[in-house]
């Protein structure tokens, strides 16, 4: 059982500490996570490609991405946006569990920016950064380079500015926001490095 500092440094410390502590357990010790080993000889082919799609929700109503995967890693960068008026961009390293065939659950940790543009300033801007930790599955479909996606990310503000006539008086915005996102990516050349 936790006591005294110890529990306050990993249960209600910073943000940063326990973004950290689970950026470390994700990304520190992937081949003991996803069943993987490398020692005595043991090798596996690692398969680098890209993928390019559409997604819908998450960080925007319609949004384009696109994703560097190198084995079972990858960055994806995604820009969408809610309405006219906004931009959003996310940045997100995931990591896969599992083949890289069929059904693929994965993690990640990501930022979010977003920038809601306006004639009239004084109304209707802002601007905000956010952590994302999204949790989801990744399915290739039998078609070939084919693959949809869902996931739902954990989402919590590092920076929000906006109009003074747009925060009302208990303005919450450090609060954990969970936000679904569904993708289709189509595949832009698999090819395996040179061994």
């Amino acid at each position: 059982m936790l006591t005294g500092s110890r529990k306050y440094l990993l249960v209600l410390g910073s943000l940063w500490l326990q973004i950290a502590f689970a950026s470390l357990i994700v990304f520190g010790f992937p081949n003991l996570l996803s069943g993987q080993s490398v020692c005595c000889g043991q090798s596996y082919q690692e398969k680098t490609y890209i993928r390019a799609g559409v997604t819908v929700g998450g960080i925007g109503k319609m949004g384009l991405t696109l994703e560097l995967r190198r084995d079972n890693r990858s960055v994806n960068f995604n820009l969408a946006t809610f309405s006219q008026n906004d931009l959003g961009m996310a940045v997100t390293l995931r990591q896969y569990f599992g083949a890289t065939g069929g059904l693929s659950p994965f993690t990640g940790f990501g930022l979010w920016g977003a920038k809601q543009f306006s004639n009239d300033p004084e109304e209707t801007s802002g601007t905000s950064f956010l952590v994302r930790i999204p949790l989801g599955v990744d399915w290739l479909l039998p078609v070939l380079d084919h693959s949809i996606g869902v996931n739902l990310a954990l989402n919590r503000a590092l920076y929000v500015k906006k109009s003074p006539s747009l925060i009302p008086p208990n303005n919450n915005s450090r609060r954990i926001v969970p936000l679904p996102q569904f993708s289709y990516r189509y595949g832009l050349g698999r090819r395996n490095p040179p061994t």
